[in-house]
């Protein structure tokens, strides 16, 4: 009898638990998607939106950067150590001990691709095909820089549109041609950091 009993509640009570799983409250609203930079990289990954598009887009801001990207330190661990910097003339280097230069906002465009701008320059990281960085105002294809998370937990960056150029200081931290280096130098090596 109890067995039974059982067989015949059963499918009612299973009706019953997809009903609330599969429902919301009445009166609860509906959540619409929130656009940020992850659903853009899906986007992107699924072939339904190019990085031109993306970056050319008639009507949107020329500046890729949405709210949201961090303040942050590039920290280059050749020599004593440099922090990235970019100057309002457009030169790029390293200094020991950060400046107001040296804080840079680092935006994703897909998987694996950032943007870096200086925050009080203004100024995008450009890389040029004779292996040379630089600021510039206008973000284009040749500031799409290939970020490598290396065996040893730093960051290498390399051009996008070069490959095999790649952003790297000297040990006197001054800017070194990127495709004079490789790798696994440790002029390339860069770590994020938050706080100087």
């Amino acid at each position: 009898m109890c067995l039974t009993m059982v067989s015949l509640l059963l499918p009612g009570f299973l009706l019953l638990l997809l009903f609330c799983l599969c429902h919301r409250p009445v009166g609860a609203k509906r959540q619409e998607p929130v656009a940020s930079p992850e659903n853009d990289s899906t986007r992107l990954r699924e072939g339904n939106l190019s990085i031109k598009s993306s970056l050319y887009n008639a009507g949107s801001s020329p500046h890729p950067i949405r709210e949201g990207p961090k303040q942050q330190l590039l920290y280059c661990r050749v020599g004593i150590g440099y922090h990235l910097q970019i100057l309002p003339n457009g030169s790029v280097g390293g200094v020991h001990k950060p400046t107001e230069y040296s804080w840079l906002k680092m935006f994703a465009m897909k998987h694996g691709v950032v943007g870096i701008k200086g925050v009080k320059s203004g100024l995008y990281l450009s890389m040029s095909g004779q292996g040379l960085a630089h600021g510039v105002e206008q973000f284009s294809d040749n500031c799409l820089l290939k970020e490598n998370l290396e065996e040893n937990h730093y960051t290498t960056y390399s051009s996008l549109s070069h490959p095999g150029i790649y952003l790297a200081l000297s040990h006197k931290g001054d800017l070194r041609k990127g495709s004079s280096v490789g790798r696994h130098q440790s002029c390339t090596h860069f770590l994020p950091r938050r706080t100087p």
